[in-house]
């Protein structure tokens, strides 16, 4: 029996589940109970905001209408930019950028912490999920174009994958300590994997699928694999050994009141870190406690 607390709500979750079996030094990862949970509605500060994304430092970012809408710890706001059409795919850089995917634009663009905005990839079709790793490379899905990539630093493009196995790609996450970048096949219902060799991407393989339309991914620190179904507005966990193959089904972390596509671990101040914020269209962020923080992301200065 695993017992929770979620800090605010004054009441404890009861779960009858099993813990995982991945071991990391310094974390209880074999401690980490299966759920599900019940999620904490925090605040519906956005709306029509598909992603939301931590600059580390205590700022928590959305969209709300046509304004990219900053929230800090304490639930104040400021607007970091307007003018800003239909997004998805929100990600900070190092620098203090905020990396967007553009879809109906067919572009990514970054927003300087002023809020000035510049283009850093055009001609896209239907960028989705973006994804910012530790060396500041975005890697972007785009669903429109049947093809995922990664933006270099030096802007160029390189092709990850392509044609039918990425059809509606979707949520997107590289996996620096497998050296694994995975994403999701929306209409399928796929969550695939791709290896590097050399740096070189191998064919990408399916690890599982969901029931449902799989959106966001999020990764902890402990190497499992979040999968949002926004189809179901529901949570998935899937425990990876070291190779990234799934140890067995994803199990259900959370089910929610209203329409979810992305999620991510709590960072700065005001934030829980082993707690997965999770939003959606509607504007609503709840928050789920996993006992875990999530996997390296890059903070802004």
């Amino acid at each position: 029996m695993g017992s929770t607390t979620t800090e605010g709500s004054g009441m404890t979750e009861e779960t009858d589940t099993e813990a995982t079996d991945t071991e990391v030094p310094g974390l209880e990862c074999d401690a980490l109970f299966d759920g599900p949970f019940a999620p904490v509605e925090i605040a519906s500060p956005f709306d029509g905001s598909e992603d939301i994304a931590f600059d580390g430092q205590g700022v928590l970012v959305g969209k709300r209408g046509d304004e990219l809408l900053e929230i800090d710890g304490e639930g104040g706001m400021t607007v970091l930019a307007g003018g800003i059409p239909k997004a998805y795919g929100l990600r900070y850089r190092s620098d203090g950028d905020l990396v967007v995917a553009l879809p109906n634009d067919g572009k990514v663009i970054a927003v300087s912490p002023e809020g000035q905005v510049s283009d850093v990839a055009l001609g896209l079709l239907g960028p989705n999920g973006v994804y910012v790793d530790l060396m500041d490379r975005i890697w972007v899905t785009e669903f429109g174009g049947s093809r995922v990539i990664r933006i270099e630093s030096d802007r160029s493009i390189t092709s990850i994958a392509s044609g039918v196995e990425a059809e509606a790609a979707n949520g997107i996450i590289y996996d620096p300590d497998r050296d694994a970048l995975f994403y999701t096949n929306y209409q399928a219902g796929a969550v695939r994997r791709v290896d590097f060799e050399g740096g070189v991407a191998q064919a990408p393989v399916v690890i599982g699928m969901i029931d449902g339309k799989p959106d966001g991914l999020v990764l902890d620190a402990c190497g499992n694999l979040y999968v949002i179904d926004q189809g179901g507005s529901r949570l998935f966990r899937w425990a990876l050994d070291s190779a990234g193959e799934p140890l067995g089904e994803a199990t259900l972390v959370a089910e929610f009141a209203t329409n979810v596509a992305n999620a991510s671990f709590g960072a700065g101040a005001g934030f829980e870190a082993e707690s997965l914020y999770v939003a959606g269209n509607p504007g609503v962020v709840y928050r789920v406690d996993m006992m875990v923080p999530g996997a390296a992301t890059p903070t802004v200065p």
